[in-house]
């Protein structure tokens, strides 16, 4: 009994030609992405560079970018004149700006100045917070709440303002 090299290649043949008509490929639609994250930066650093000075730079633990808007965690943020920015979370939609948590904005003046929020409207130049606040400079403290500051028109008002004012005396 010889078994011929012909048929054993005829019976794969037909074994394979089965196994394809028994194979019924479906299209499936494709799955919806459960995140609307786009790309994710850690220990990021932005920074701008003019002629004469050092230009602004901005640099942060975490920096996400969602489609509506950007979240930094632990930012510091830095002007060419020499003025700092401090939060814990920063969040950036439609022109405006949250700074959350720890939020602490140094003045190369020697202007300190904390609270838990603020809100700031890049359009309008409206600075808010609703939290209360602490204002240092030159031995001086200032506390209050409910803070509203127009860039615009240089206005300022605030609620329940305590103060303790330092002068000094020339002789």
């Amino acid at each position: 009994m010889v078994l011929r090299i012909e048929y054993l290649l005829i019976l794969v043949l037909v074994i394979l030609s089965l196994s394809f008509i028994g194979i019924n490929p479906t299209s499936q639609s494709a799955i919806k992405s459960k995140g609307d994250k786009e790309i994710l930066f850690q220990n990021f650093s932005l920074s701008e560079f003019k002629e004469d000075t050092l230009g602004k730079k901005i640099v942060a633990k975490e920096a996400i970018k969602y489609k509506t808007h950007f979240d930094l965690k632990d930012i510091n943020l830095n002007d060419e004149y020499g003025n700092a920015i401090l939060a814990d979370e920063v969040s950036y939609k439609d022109g405006s700006v949250y700074m959350e948590k720890n939020v602490t904005l140094k003045s190369k003046e020697g202007l300190l100045f904390t609270t838990e929020n603020i809100y700031y409207n890049l359009k309008d130049k409206l600075v808010k917070s609703t939290a209360p606040f602490t204002l240092d400079f030159n031995g001086s403290t200032i506390e209050g709440e409910n803070l509203e500051y127009s860039m615009k028109s240089r206005d300022i008002s605030a609620d329940n303002i305590h103060a303790s004012i330092l002068l000094e005396s020339t002789l």
